[in-house]
């Protein structure tokens, strides 16, 4: 096993063992470009130490289009599986992302519009998400981020949520690339905290 897949399985294999009640997101990424598109099929899988499983299920597809002044549309269409919930949810979304360097960060302020068709009433949600990255070693082989995301449901019109996540992760060949995060979710309303530690592999089945 390469020296950065066997630190980061170590760094989960530590985590687990620690852990007390979490949840478990797990996420495998497939990209490919056309033309200008950079189009990502996520594959996602979440469970819960202490809930029957699994308690989330999804995949899609989206799809990445540049524009001038480092900005970025990007569409897509979501299908979630909710097991515990008998819900089967379509996610239509559109983002806006903004992108720029602040010394030896990439930092990226994207701006989410999403309609949870299927989902209770169905309501429309707006998601704004600030991202910190910094790579590092030769050839930015390894990089470390921090992220915070805020969930404003515009059918209520109210705030429901906060996501602040912080990790790492490392290129493992020029295909595959690992990180690892550790994500709370502290929702509105009294609703218990939730902990997560999690994974995304991500698969680049043509160079950019």
């Amino acid at each position: 096993m390469r020296p950065a897949a066997a630190f980061l399985c170590s760094f989960i294999l530590a985590t687990l063992a620690r852990a007390q009640a979490f949840q478990q997101w797990n996420e495998v990424d497939l990209t490919a470009s056309w033309g200008k598109f950079d189009l990502l099929a996520p594959v996602l899988a979440r469970t819960d130490s202490h809930l029957p499983n699994p308690q989330l299920a999804a995949t899609g597809i989206l799809a990445d289009y540049p524009l001038p002044w480092h900005l970025t549309v990007t569409g897509g269409y979501l299908f979630a599986d909710l097991p515990q919930r008998s819900d089967r949810v379509q996610l239509p979304l559109l983002a806006l992302s903004k992108s720029f360097h602040l010394g030896q960060l990439v930092v990226t302020d994207r701006n989410r519009f999403e309609k949870l068709v299927g989902f209770g009433t169905s309501p429309i949600r707006y998601r704004n998400r600030l991202w910190l990255d910094r790579p590092l070693g030769a050839g930015d082989r390894w990089h470390v981020f921090a992220v915070d995301e805020v969930f404003f449901d515009l059918s209520a019109a109210r705030w429901n949520q906060n996501r602040f996540q912080t990790g790492g992760g490392a290129r493992m060949n020029r295909r595959l690339f690992l990180d690892v995060y550790y994500l709370q979710k502290n929702p509105s309303g009294g609703a218990p905290t939730t902990r997560v530690l999690g994974t995304v592999l991500t698969v680049k089945l043509t160079p950019r």
